[in-house]
């Protein structure tokens, strides 16, 4: 190993200048530099045409997930809040499901639609109110992760680089579709912060090319009408 080319002395002497700078000698000046921001966000969704091609993998060994996609994609939980929910936490009477167990800790609830409704209802009959509602039927208990039946179904249906927590990702960006705006969203999905609620939203706004076009052939027509009645005005005089 090479010498270092300061010795001790040196090593002393920067300590003292970086007390005089105002800098503690046993704290790291790099603390101070302001850190980049990574665009590492993900940008994947379930498409509307991959959403039969993948439940049509969804059999045997992968059945459990025929009911658990769809309510994933129609509640926007997240995958442990999905794999805990017990039956008590359904109620049938206001059709909300509550998420007691959410990531900011405070309760959130969802709205189900009739499909979510209907599914609920076979997997919630005969079980009491502390049951699981996905039980698995080789422990008897609660599905504790989904990683290898998920990304089986999607390798075999051809869909690539999509990951569980993308089906969350498909409810906000539907709801953005269906004209939900960036604070809805965020009390329907438990964001404390508008701005993650924000990457949901991935799709432009319908007709915008449209809306755009239009505009240019009013402008085009306004135009037009106005020069030939300047031209006659210049031909009578």
């Amino acid at each position: 190993m090479a010498a270092l080319p300061h010795g001790p002395g040196w090593v002393l002497g920067a300590s003292h200048e970086t007390e005089a700078l105002g800098i503690l000698a046993d704290s790291n000046p790099c603390s101070r530099v302001s850190k980049f921001k990574l665009q590492n966000q993900r940008y994947r969704y379930l498409l509307p045409d991959e959403e039969p091609l993948l439940l049509a993998q969804c059999t045997g060994k992968r059945n459990h997930l025929v009911t658990m996609i769809p309510f994933a994609i129609a509640t926007g939980a997240r995958k442990s809040e999905q794999l805990t929910l017990r039956v008590r936490q359904v109620d049938f009477f206001r059709s909300l499901i509550v998420f007691d167990k959410t990531k900011s800790g405070r309760p959130r609830s969802v709205e189900m639609n009739s499909e979510v409704r209907q599914t609920l209802l076979n997997l919630c009959r005969g079980k009491q109110p502390d049951d699981y509602v996905w039980i698995n039927p080789a422990t008897g208990g609660p599905y504790t992760d989904i990683k290898h039946s998920f990304p089986g179904a999607c390798s075999d249906a051809k869909i690539e680089g999509l990951v569980w927590h993308d089906l969350r990702a498909t409810y906000g960006t539907r709801l953005g579709e269906a004209g939900f705006n960036a604070y809805d969203i965020a009390k329907l999905m438990g964001h404390a912060n508008i701005s993650t609620s924000q990457r949901y939203v991935r799709n432009l706004p319908v007709g915008a090319g449209e809306a755009v076009m239009l505009k240019n052939q009013r402008r085009h027509n306004t135009v037009t009408s106005e020069v030939p009645a300047a031209l006659a005005l210049v031909v009578s005089r």
